[in-house]
C-alpha cells in the first residue's frame, strides 16, 4: 500500500481578483519523485510557495506526515522536515563554498563546529564540489551554484524536498549530473517534487507527474500516460 506523506487538497489562491490556484489536488508518495509542470504562469511556484508557507492559502488544506501545514511559517515548515529550492540561485556569493553550507549547519552542529564541518564535507562530497569547498561561490559556474544550493538544502536533513526548476540554465553535462544525484537521494529514502520545463528528464526521472493549466489540475498519473494524453501534448508540449 502506498504511503502519501504529502496531501493537498482543494487549495485556491488569489492575488486582487486574479485567481491563481483552484482546487488543487496533489499527492505525494513516500519515496518517489513527483514532477509538476505546465505552461509559464500556470500556478506551480506558487503551489510551492503555498506548501512551505510562503503564502497562505485562501481555501484547501495541506497536509504532510500527518499534520497540517495551515498557518505555519516557512522556517516552522522547514523544521518540521519539508525544505525548497527557487529558480534562482541563493548561495552567499562572498563566502566560500563550504561557509555557504556551514551557515546550514543545525544548533548543535555549530556549537560543535568540528561536525558541521564533516557534515558539511560530506554533502559536498555527494554533489561532487568537494574540490572547490575553499573557493568563493561567486567564482562558481551556475550550474555549480545549483547543486551548491542543493547540498545547502541537504545540511538541513529534510523528510520531504521541493525543488522549482532544478535544472534550468544550466548545460546539459552539469543536468545530468544533478538529475543523478536526485536519483541517489530518492534511492537512499528521499522524497522529492519537482518543478521543470525539460520534459525528457522528467519523463525518466519521475515516478509520477501532475499537470497544471491555468491554475488547475489537468491530469495526473505516471509519467508515460500523462505525457501521452493528447490534452496536455496541445496544451504544454506543442
Amino acid at each position: 500500500m502506498v504511503e502519501l506523506l504529502l496531501t493537498v487538497r482543494g487549495v485556491g489562491k488569489s492575488f486582487g481578483g486574479l485567481r491563481v490556484l483552484c482546487d488543487v489536488d496533489l499527492e505525494v508518495a513516500r519515496g518517489s519523485i513527483t514532477g509538476l509542470i505546465g505552461p509559464n504562469g500556470s500556478g506551480k511556484s506558487t503551489l510551492f510557495d503555498v506548501i512551505t508557507g510562503y503564502q497562505r492559502c485562501d481555501e484547501g488544506e495541506v497536509v504532510f506526515a500527518g499534520r497540517s501545514l495551515l498557518g505555519l511559517a516557512p522556517h516552522q515548515v522547514s523544521r518540521r522536515g519539508l525544505v525548497r529550492t527557487f529558480q534562482m540561485t541563493r548561495v552567499f556569493p562572498t563566502l566560500t563554498v563550504a561557509e555557504n553550507l556551514l551557515v546550514f549547519a543545525d544548533r548543535k552542529a555549530r556549537k560543535r563546529l568540528r561536525a558541521g564541518e564533516v557534515k558539511a564535507r560530506e554533502m559536498l562530497d555527494f554533489v561532487g564540489l568537494l574540490g572547490l569547498a575553499d573557493r568563493e561561490a561567486a567564482a562558481l559556474s551556475y550550474g555549480q551554484q545549483k547543486l551548491l544550493e542543493l547540498a545547502q538544502v541537504l545540511m538541513l536533513g529534510p523528510e520531504l524536498l521541493l525543488l522549482d526548476e532544478p535544472m534550468a540554465g544550466i548545460n546539459p553535462g552539469l543536468a545530468e549530473e544533478i538529475v543523478q544525484r536526485l536519483r541517489d537521494l530518492r534511492d537512499r529514502g528521499m522524497t522529492l517534487v519537482l518543478v521543470e520545463h525539460n520534459i525528457p528528464v522528467m519523463q525518466g526521472l519521475c515516478d509520477a507527474i501532475t499537470v497544471l493549466n491555468s491554475g488547475r489540475v489537468m491530469t495526473s498519473g505516471p509519467p508515460d500516460v500523462v505525457l501521452g494524453d493528447r490534452d496536455v501534448r496541445e496544451v504544454f508540449l506543442t
